[in-house]
């Protein structure tokens, strides 16, 4: 198959998951004997990488605009998308088209049907509440993205999720079940494994210090409120325990400042971005991997760190909430918390501090887990699926618009 793969993500620099999931689908893809042509399309968000006064002065006029201007921006994006997307497929020529999800992003929809390509949508995340309930910065119209939404993702020929909590919820907003298809997440296991640790940062903690870790961006849906909380009692009480967080995000400033104010410093120590290459060596070096997510009554991602904890055959703390416990079995594979009673976290987390056999058994278990069940290429030959399905029901239904290639 011929598959041209668009993705509007505006800065993936600062997505990591993103960046992770696109270049582990599309090496897993090509890997299958498909030929993927990547199209990233995001608006530069330095502006335009000028210097000067009149560089600062728009970056400083967009910034305070921006909260109402965005909508206005992703639709202005869409509609100028469409012709040149149809150009794009008319010179591509793709068995499929397929598109990551976000904002107001129909125009490749209108573009497919320009083009006769059958299309698929990569939603990892409802867009529409995503904005409105983490990114309050901006301000969208009252019911207009959801709208778009389901209408866009109904009227493709496929939609692929992360989760099955992330499928109910595009069925409750009217999006036909039969459309989408869950293909969880995975991770490289040839990446994250234990034998990679990095004996360097090992040396700098010491033997006989236990070493917990968090991998992400710091923002608020993924769960730094319940580690800044839990810090001060769980250094407190296990003198041996520190922790290294790897990655950056817009909490990360906060979270650094508060661990000095408390004296923490050299206990919970903070890489900032690191390079991709170096990030499996970093997991693999912890004793203890953390995903501290908060209560959340929809919670729909299908976290990436976790495989790749997994992967590296450590133990692993999460959270009780959404797909996780469908990936961790509790006491198994690695310890759930429930994010709901107070103090759960610290409890599970001071339980693997003092139990270096549990930690061991339940990493060589998770390990297996993912080995089995939860790689790239798995998630690769869902995908696959969906395409297929995609194209052949296109096909079937519009004769004309081309024949079907293998």
């Amino acid at each position: 198959m011929k598959i041209l793969y668009l993705n509007y993500e505006w800065d993936l620099k600062k997505s990591a998951g993103a960046d992770t999931h696109i270049h582990e689908l599309t090496r897993e893809l090509q890997s299958l004997g498909h030929s993927v042509i990547i199209q990233n399309r995001h608006r530069d968000s330095s502006g335009s990488g000028k210097a000067g006064a009149a560089a600062t002065l728009w970056r400083a006029l967009r910034g305070r605009l921006s909260r109402y201007l965005h909508e206005g921006a992703a639709l202005g994006r869409a509609l100028w998308g469409i012709p040149s997307e149809t150009l794009l497929m008319g010179k591509e020529k793709p068995d499929v088209g397929l598109t990551r999800w976000s904002l107001h992003q129909f125009s490749s929809l209108v573009a497919a049907r320009l083009s006769g390509v059958p299309l698929v949508f990569e939603a990892d995340a409802p867009a529409a509440l995503e904005y409105r309930r983490y990114r309050d910065q901006y301000r969208l119209l009252p019911r207009l993205a959801e709208w778009i939404e389901a209408r866009t993702l109904s009227g493709a020929d496929g939609v692929f999720v992360v989760s099955q909590q992330l499928k109910t919820h595009f069925v409750g907003r009217g999006v036909p079940e039969e459309k989408i298809s869950v293909v969880p997440n995975g991770a490289d296991i040839t990446r994250f494994r234990p034998e990679v640790a990095d004996p360097a940062v090992r040396a700098r903690f010491g033997a006989e210090q236990v070493l917990a870790g968090f991998v992400g961006s710091f923002a608020r849906f993924h769960g730094i409120a319940v580690l800044q909380a839990a810090l001060p009692r769980v250094l407190a009480e296990r003198p041996q325990l520190v922790f290294l967080l790897v990655g950056t995000g817009e909490l990360v400033g906060e979270l650094e400042a508060y661990c000095r104010s408390l004296g923490f410093a050299d206990r919970v120590v903070f890489t900032g971005h690191v390079p991709r290459d170096r990030v499996p060596g970093l997991v693999a070096t912890m004793d203890i991997l953390l995903a501290p997510y908060s209560a959340e009554e929809f919670f729909y991602l299908s976290p990436i760190k976790l495989f790749e904890y997994m992967a590296a055959g450590r133990a692993v703390l999460a959270a009780r909430v959404g797909q996780i416990p469908e990936i961790i079995t509790d006491g198994e594979t690695g310890l759930l918390y429930d994010p709901s009673v107070p103090g759960s976290f610290e409890k599970e987390l001071l339980r693997l501090v003092d139990a270096p056999a549990l930690r061991e058994a339940l990493g060589t278990r998770a390990r297996q887990t993912i080995e089995k069940q939860f790689t790239w290429r798995a998630h690769a030959e869902g995908v696959v699926e969906v395409l297929e399905r995609a194209r052949r029901k296109r096909f079937l239904n519009h004769p004309r618009d081309g024949k079907v290639r293998s």
